[in-house]
């Protein structure tokens, strides 16, 4: 079935609907790269613990005593039951409903009963799971030996110090359920092609929205007239210009239509600068980390957009929306102002990608050519091929 694959075409029916692709996936791409779980104010108290869920892993995500982030797996090491059932909450122990074992904020054992002579505490706690922050935000990474996030931090923290990562608050989170593969939201979000004929808001606000030639020159002379400045770094490290044992980065500054500060209902300012930026500039920046996440950096918030599997045919579209931590809900902000373009896209999203995937299970689908504003797509498709390939099993 890989081999069938043809670089510039879409995949195959198989990809979407075979059960052993997707558990190909889990092994290769979900339990190898960082994947982004939340935000740490999200949990600004010891023992607040909030859930994050992929496929069929649950991950307990703790502010433990020392005022630490800690991930750990949601399986008691007794007999495999979920420990947190609760998405969120908070916790002075993680206890066991099930047989009453008990285990610290460290994920450490610390109680069970009547066991043997011979049972050793210190070979039952609970698995834990790599954790790093970029500013407030957490990712995880379930693999023994993640991939590097050297590259990522060296070339970008400059960059996105100025956005004052460290000094956000998350003042909403959407969650979207889509009856669809994962891959065909991560397709949808990779390219523009749709964005002019499907999304009218999107494309009022934002110049890719427009003719890929206006787009282009507009971008060129955007970057020519910021030259030097961090903001307008570029990096395009992702998906196969990945370095060997480096996860995956992008980051770009592009244009908004002309008169545009801001992704709100009339392009004004939605919430106070961020960081240490003083004034607008007419752009906002695509971060990439990771296979499943993308950011998206206004001057006064950013939005998140997460694509996580939850089996072969369904998928969830997680948006985050960020101000910086001073702001004030209706003083510095309004709610929906702030949320109006990627909650009305993400809706309208929602119903293309659940139509994909309908015309994709019928016995007349077949791969698709490409058109040159699919390249990100492509480079996303040959990626994907090229990890189910040299997948070892490691």
């Amino acid at each position: 079935m890989l081999n069938n694959y043809k670089s510039g075409y879409s995949l195959s029916q198989c990809f979407y609907k075979d059960e052993s692709i997707y558990d190909l996936e889990v092994k290769s791409i979900f339990h190898k790269h960082w994947l982004f779980a939340g935000h740490t104010s999200q949990i600004p108290n010891i023992g607040d613990y909030f859930l994050f869920e992929i496929s069929e892993e649950s991950i307990i995500i703790v502010r433990n005593k020392k005022n630490k982030i800690k991930a750990h797996v949601n399986v008691c090491r007794h007999r495999g039951s979920n420990i947190c059932s609760e998405k969120y909450g908070n916790k002075k122990l993680l206890n066991c409903p099930y047989h009453a074992w008990s285990y610290d904020l460290d994920g450490l054992l610390i109680t069970a009963r009547d066991m043997p002579s011979d049972f050793k505490y210190k070979n039952n706690n609970l698995h834990s799971v790599n954790v790093e922050l970029i500013g407030g935000f957490i990712f995880i990474n379930l693999a023994k030996k993640p991939l590097s996030l050297y590259n990522f931090k060296r070339d970008l923290n400059k960059t996105l110090d100025l956005f004052g990562l460290d000094d956000l608050k998350l003042v909403m989170h959407k969650s979207y359920p889509i009856p669809a593969n994962w891959k065909l939201a991560v397709e949808n979000y990779n390219e523009c092609y749709h964005c002019n004929p499907s999304h009218k808001e999107f494309s009022q606000i934002h110049m890719m929205g427009t003719d890929n030639k206006v787009f282009k020159k507009r971008k060129n002379d955007f970057h020519e007239q910021n030259k030097g400045k961090l903001k307008f770094a570029q990096f395009n490290c992702y998906y196969d210009y990945a370095q060997t044992g480096q996860e995956g980065y992008q980051y770009d500054r592009n244009p908004l239509k002309p008169g545009i500060l801001s992704g709100t209902v009339k392009g004004s300012p939605a919430a106070p600068l961020l960081g240490n930026l003083t004034e607008y500039d007419n752009g906002a920046s695509e971060l990439m980390l990771g296979p499943l996440m993308f950011f998206l950096l206004y001057d006064d918030y950013i939005v998140g957009y997460r694509f996580t599997p939850s089996s072969l045919n369904n998928c969830v579209c997680d948006i985050f929306w960020f101000v910086r931590d001073d702001a004030v809900e209706n003083i510095d902000y309004e709610i929906n102002n702030l949320i109006w373009l990627w909650d009305t896209t993400t809706l309208a999203d929602k119903e293309i990608i659940s139509n994909n995937q309908k015309g994709v299970n019928s016995s007349f689908y077949s791969p698709g050519r490409l058109s040159l504003m699919e390249d990100f797509q492509k480079s996303f498709l040959d990626w994907y091929i090229n990890t189910l390939s040299s997948y070892t099993g490691d």
